[in-house]
């Protein structure tokens, strides 16, 4: 069955992102499942709101498609769970791509990316399940993004680049060609990466200097 009925997981600010997205491609959304709903609340008007994850169950895996609207953070399991656990039950997720989004008829996504308003894959990339490219990433020619990745808004990624499972590379950081980041990596707000980076690496970003008014 094409274009299933979609059961939202979460109910924040990612969800909200997702929910806006799939209401303007004129998707069916027949439940949100969150304990509580804390962005676009006028947007979850009118869809039916469970709060505890059991109540996926309800519906069959054969009849409908979930969206993991669950934030992806440093440090935190919770997104790669919710996929990792349902997957396992025969759920499929949802790939969910904004229309503002350009992505060549040459690259690769997997069941379950998220790719936001305005994000960019180029030709020969490969998008791992479950990541998020976010808004207005750049993901150049022929790179590689393995599973449950973030790419937070605003990152530019040169061609080439091979990114391991789990990694969150923080909002505007940069990264030249041909290079590769071991999984579980953190790379902070900002950073230029120019070398390859091993396994669960923490870089951080450009600090910021603040000079206080009538202060050296």
């Amino acid at each position: 069955m094409k274009n299933k009925p979609l059961v939202i997981i979460g109910g924040g600010g990612h969800a909200a992102t997702l929910l806006e997205i799939l209401l303007q491609q004129e998707r069916e959304i027949i439940a949100v499942v969150s304990p509580e709903i804390t962005a676009g609340m006028e947007l979850f008007k009118g869809i039916k709101h469970f709060k505890n994850d059991n109540a996926i169950l309800d519906f069959s895996p054969d009849e409908v498609e979930l969206v993991n609207g669950i934030g992806a953070m440093p440090y935190s399991s919770l997104r790669t769970k919710i996929h990792t656990e349902f997957n396992s039950k025969l759920y499929e997720f949802a790939t969910v791509i904004a229309n503002s989004a350009y992505v060549s008829a040459y690259a690769t996504i997997a069941q379950g990316v998220q790719i936001l308003p305005n994000a960019t894959i180029c030709i020969g990339s490969k998008i791992g399940f479950g990541s998020i490219v976010n808004t207005s990433a750049s993901i150049d020619h022929d790179c590689e993004i393995e599973a449950f990745c973030h790419i937070a808004p605003g990152v530019v990624m040169s061609g080439q680049v091979h990114v391991k499972e789990s990694v969150h590379i923080g909002t505007g950081a940069k990264i030249i060609n041909g290079i590769q980041i071991g999984k579980n990596t953190i790379i902070g707000v900002g950073a230029n990466i120019s070398k390859t980076l091993p396994d669960s690496s923490i870089v951080y970003g450009a600090r910021p200097y603040i000079k206080l008014e009538g202060k050296l």
